[in-house]
């Protein structure tokens, strides 16, 4: 990309990812413009069944052209294990909405979206392990439902990653914040970690239970 800037040429690589798809590839310039130090563009993806188009930021400073980032699109998803996508809770879309707001450098309102989505994801799971106590956990504070819901030996590491997100995620919340030295990418990367220890716990408890033993061991009693 070639762009004129009171009267100097600057050059930069174009874009190669799409900010909705995100395929890699060669996009369309549609135009460009300028604007205090500031240049905008608007490309259309060349994957056929995207056609989107998309606006970056470049920042001019430097007798160089800065990429910023892009200003519209959607981040891309985390992998989800199936365990989680079958709970069908409102976990995943809440999660995409506050990454969405993350990406759009609305980090107070994304950090309270994710602290929200945990909420969803730990009732969610709960229920799905005991139907029966589904009108209880609606209405209980998540703190209370990860004390009393995870105590045996096999979720202890799970019940300690739920307890630290929800503080982290409080903090973000809350008016006052406690853990100053941790961050929104820290709450992230804990619900990553809830996730796995989830997953990870559901898989065990299905394969001991399914699969059993087929052989019969030989008798020690023979004449």
């Amino acid at each position: 990309m070639i762009v004129d800037y009171n009267g100097k040429r600057y050059s930069t690589e174009n874009p190669c990812e799409c900010s909705h798809c995100h395929k890699v590839g060669e996009p369309n310039l549609v135009i460009g413009v300028s604007h205090m130090g500031i240049h905008y563009s608007i490309w259309t993806c060349n994957w056929r069944e995207c056609r989107l188009n998309f606006i970056t930021r470049h920042d001019i400073m430097d007798e160089q052209l800065v990429f910023i980032g892009y200003l519209d699109g959607t981040p891309q998803s985390p992998f989800w294990p199936e365990t989680i996508v079958s709970l069908k809770s409102k976990f995943i879309v809440t999660y995409l909405q506050s990454l969405k707001a993350e990406n759009l450098n609305l980090d107070e309102i994304a950090g309270m979206g994710y602290r929200k989505s945990l909420e969803y994801l730990v009732k969610d799971y709960v229920i799905s392990r005991d139907i029966s106590l589904s009108s209880k956990i609606q209405n209980q504070k998540l703190s209370v439902v990860i004390s009393n819901n995870f105590k045996s030996d096999k979720e202890s590491d799970l019940k300690q990653l739920l307890e630290r997100a929800t503080w982290l995620g409080n903090d973000m919340t809350h008016y006052l914040k406690y853990h100053d030295n941790f961050n929104i990418d820290d709450l992230k990367q804990l619900i990553k970690l809830v996730v796995d220890e989830i997953h990870s716990i559901t898989q065990k408890i299905y394969y001991i239970e399914n699969i059993q033993s087929k052989y019969t061991k030989k008798s020690t009693n023979q004449p």
